[in-house]
């Protein structure tokens, strides 16, 4: 008898999985501002598809530090928000009885579609990254020549940014990730002055020759919630979700195809980004 998985048991492959899911190069998503969570979100009445705008807390301002003091309630912080226009992104594939058979294929078809998933959310952070929104870039420079030279002239330029979280492409990356510790190859926590520095490899979601970003927490707003599902849906539907590396959740579904009586699956997530304070954040461009 061939083997089942349901929506439990693909979310436990996830979880053992989850330096694979590490592994895959995609922006470190919770160095930024976010506002994620497992709640559900119902679409518009547009019949879009399209979600409700959520806001996304910055923290622009605090109050100013009493000196001595003889009235401890004076002055107020400044907590703005950043709306966020949210779409829901599927990824579905299904499993055929023969494949069904196989652990280890379930296991591959489970990763690749994750990753897929991953990757588009990814672009759509990405597509932030222009001219427009984050105006000259910080350095523009054929991203094999870079040295530590570059990274005192991006530091120098960011001067007043709270925290330096960059994430450049690998070609930029691998000037500096010379190093004998396995653990320090992905994201570099710290090093050369930075907050974080991390590599992403797929770019052509972003502006004109952007190959990289650096940016204080406040940069980008992110928001995450889950698509919501009506009772008649979550009674015919295997459902669990799973949370990433990265603190998104995301739903997993399970169905059968009474056409085709193949096994369907899918990754499901409401997602959506936007600038933050783009007063803090740089583009870095290839020449």
């Amino acid at each position: 008898m061939a083997n089942t998985f349901s929506a439990s048991t693909i979310k436990d492959i996830i979880l053992e999985q989850e330096i694979l899911i590490s592994q895959h190069k995609v922006i470190d998503l919770d160095k930024f501002a976010t506002n994620f969570s497992s709640d559900a979100i119902a679409q518009t009445g547009a019949g879009n598809g399209v979600r409700s705008t959520i806001q996304v807390d910055l923290a622009s301002g605090a109050s100013t530090t009493l000196t001595n003091p003889t009235n401890y309630e004076q002055g107020d912080s400044t907590l703005g928000s950043v709306p966020v226009s949210m779409n829901e992104y599927s990824q579905p594939f299904h499993i055929t009885p023969a494949e069904a058979g196989s652990g280890r294929k379930i296991e591959k078809l489970i990763m690749v579609n994750l990753h897929a998933l991953q990757d588009k959310i990814d672009s759509v952070v990405k597509g932030l990254f222009t001219t427009s929104n984050y105006g000259t870039a910080v350095l523009a420079k054929d991203p094999t020549t870079v040295t530590t030279a570059d990274i005192k002239t991006i530091i120098q330029n960011t001067g007043k940014f709270k925290a330096r979280n960059l994430v450049a492409d690998a070609s930029f990356w691998a000037q500096f990730a010379v190093t004998t510790d396995k653990d320090s190859l992905g994201t570099m926590d710290g090093a050369y002055g930075l907050d974080s520095f991390s590599y992403s490899t797929d770019w052509s979601g972003a502006g004109t020759n952007v190959n990289g970003f650096v940016g204080d927490v406040a940069a980008i707003a992110m928001a995450a919630r889950l698509p919501e599902n009506t009772s008649e849906v979550q009674a015919v539907m295997d459902m669990d979700t799973v949370e990433l590396p990265n603190g998104l959740v995301v739903q997993i579904c399970k169905w059968v195809s009474l056409a085709s009586r193949n096994t369907w699956h899918s990754f499901d997530i409401v997602f959506g980004a936007g600038v933050g304070d783009a007063t803090v954040g740089k583009l870095i461009q290839s020449a």
